[in-house]
């Protein structure tokens, strides 16, 4: 009999004999399981997770331990535990690659927004490596006097491109063109010590109110010689404010002496001024000038009216271009810091307006959506909303023009694009090709209407001299109803206001002649009219009810001009804008 020992002893051997974990096959290795995920093996007997990562996979070493006896297994264990230990290293480092990866989006995201242990920075305040090595450079040759150029070289006046009475003439009439707007603090006589390039700038401006000189060899001699300077200065590293206010004039005015290729120019070197001010402005620390003395606080505000005017004419040219502004929408922010000085007046607050508006629609342009049956933009009537403390104040009469001008431009844009889809959505045969755009029609018309009036009547602030854009939307504005003559109620009326605008147009741009080929249209259609019926009583009177001025009974013959005639097709923004009119 057996003793009670051997008895214990037997069931003891027994239980760990039935302990045994039995063995199965390993679908994980160490690091997808760590993630709860199984391996991708495919047919290889390595992990494809592992393969990528280029990590040492405990799946091939798994499949080939479970192969073994655990015996064998048992003996190794003291051997390879180093390698375990790697192993387990090696999937936190994957866990944590894996985890940055992920959270990548998500910490791009938070960059921009505040922590509690950070701060919000200016951007062109950072300590940038090429900004740092140009102070430190700046400070150890403090004592160094600069290259300073020939002034006499530069001097218009010196050279004999024009007179000391003629150049003093013509700054006083840059002084009333410029009258809307504030470009400058310094007077204009002391800018020909102060900066010849600028003096010369505006004399180049000054010149348009004189007619006379425009195309003449003195405008031509003048126009080379100032487009030398801005050049010169164009390529230099350092800028001054007096080279942007430069740059600014020749962005807001046409001043070639010939016709030139398009209106690409003022876009391009609107943009080109915006980037130099960007590279010399700390946009953050301006406005902790208003606590500084007068000159560093005047100049302050007077850096902060150039950029808003920067800022409005590139976005006015891309609007009517198509291209996209040059200045990123951060930079758009800053426009409202020109409040922050105590001395801002009205007419900063008009052209904050502007840049605002412009802005918008430009936004609404780029979305790619057109809002159709409707002639009603939601997102321009807030805006006007909210700017109505100056919208309807007597001195506002630009800022109602720029917003004749964004609702002529998206309901041109609107009926352009259902031309463009109609006949793939026409399926009511009772239905008239023009009776779904009848009130854009409509609308396009009054609007075009309203533009005209507000370009005459803002002519008396300008001495009968617009800055391009507005010559380009008043030209459009003519476009608009020359195509629409058939929907006109007055045509004879409309036909005296485009004479009144054609008239307050620039020479020598290309809105003149696109402007004078709409009139001629509306003439032409009164003259046929007029032929048809055969009823012209010598009151000016016809059963149309039309009156008709002597200027539009005598145009019988069509008004060509580089050969364009009345079967033209009607131009486009864009086209106007690329020069592709005539």
């Amino acid at each position: 009999m057996s003793s009670p020992e051997s008895f214990i002893r037997k069931r003891r051997r027994n239980k760990n004999t039935s302990s045994k974990p039995k063995m199965s096959k390993a679908r994980s290795c160490e690091a997808c399981r760590r993630l709860k995920t199984r391996c991708e093996t495919g047919n290889s007997d390595r992990c494809h997770r592992c393969d990528v990562l280029r990590i040492r996979c405990s799946f091939q070493a798994s499949s080939r331990n479970l192969t073994e006896p655990l015996l064998g297994a048992e003996v190794d264990s003291g051997t390879s535990h180093d390698d375990y230990n790697a192993r387990l290293c090696a999937v936190e480092t994957t866990l944590t690659q894996i985890q940055a990866s992920l959270s990548v989006r998500s910490s791009s995201d938070c960059r921009n927004s505040p922590r509690a242990n950070s701060s919000i920075i200016e951007p062109t305040s950072r300590d940038a490596p090429m900004n740092l090595i140009q102070e430190i450079r700046h400070n150890i040759t403090l004592h160094e006097q600069p290259a300073t150029s020939d002034d006499s070289a530069e001097d218009i006046i010196i050279n004999g491109i024009v007179s000391e009475e003629l150049a003093v003439m013509l700054l006083r009439g840059f002084s009333k063109l410029s009258n809307r707007w504030l470009f400058m603090t310094t007077d204009p006589i002391q800018l020909r010590t102060k900066s010849p390039l600028l003096f010369g700038t505006c004399i180049l401006a000054g010149l348009h109110i004189t007619p006379s000189l425009y195309g003449s060899p003195t405008h031509q001699a003048l126009y080379r010689h100032i487009h030398g300077l801005l050049g010169q200065a164009h390529l230099s590293p350092a800028t001054s404010l007096d080279t942007i206010q430069s740059m600014l004039i020749f962005s807001m005015w046409d001043l070639r002496p010939t016709l030139g290729p398009d209106h690409s120019t003022s876009w391009l070197l609107s943009g080109t001024a915006a980037m130099r001010v960007i590279m010399t402005t700390p946009f953050g620390q301006l406005p902790k000038t208003s606590d500084a003395d007068g000159r560093e606080r005047t100049q302050a505000q007077e850096i902060m009216r150039t950029w808003n005017l920067i800022c409005l004419c590139q976005l006015q040219f891309s609007v009517g271009s198509g291209r996209p502004p040059i200045i990123s929408s951060q930079y758009f922010d800053e426009c409202i810091k020109v409040l922050d000085f105590p001395s801002y007046n009205a007419r900063d607050e008009l052209v904050l307006a502007g840049v605002r508006l412009y802005r918008l629609l430009w936004e609404i342009i780029n979305s790619n959506v057109i809002q159709k049956g409707s002639v009603v933009w939601p997102e321009i009537d807030d805006l006007q909303k909210s700017q109505e403390n100056i919208y309807k104040l007597d001195s506002s009469e630009p800022l109602r023009f720029a917003y004749s001008c964004a609702y002529l431009i998206l309901a041109r844009r609107t009926l352009q694009h259902m031309s463009e889809t109609q006949p793939e959505e026409m399926s009511n045969p009772k239905i008239t090709p023009e009776e779904p755009k009848l009130p854009l029609i409509q609308f396009a018309i009054s609007q075009s209407h309203r533009l005209l009036n507000l370009f005459v009547s803002m002519s008396d602030l300008t001495t009968y001299r617009h800055p391009t854009y507005e010559n380009v939307l008043c030209s459009f504005a003519m476009v608009t109803l020359a195509e629409f003559v058939t929907h006109l109620d007055d045509v004879g009326s409309i036909i005296i206001l485009m004479e009144q605008a054609v008239s307050h147009i620039q020479c020598g741009g290309k809105a003149e002649p696109v402007g004078r080929w709409s009139l001629n249209i509306m003439k032409q259609h009164v003259a046929d009219r007029i032929e048809q019926e055969d009823c012209v009583t010598s009151m000016g009177e016809n059963s149309t009810g039309i009156y008709m001025p002597q200027s539009i009974e005598t145009a019988t013959e069509p008004w060509v001009c580089n050969e364009w005639s009345v079967e033209q097709e009607f131009p486009s923004l864009e086209d106007m804008f690329f020069g592709n009119v005539i």
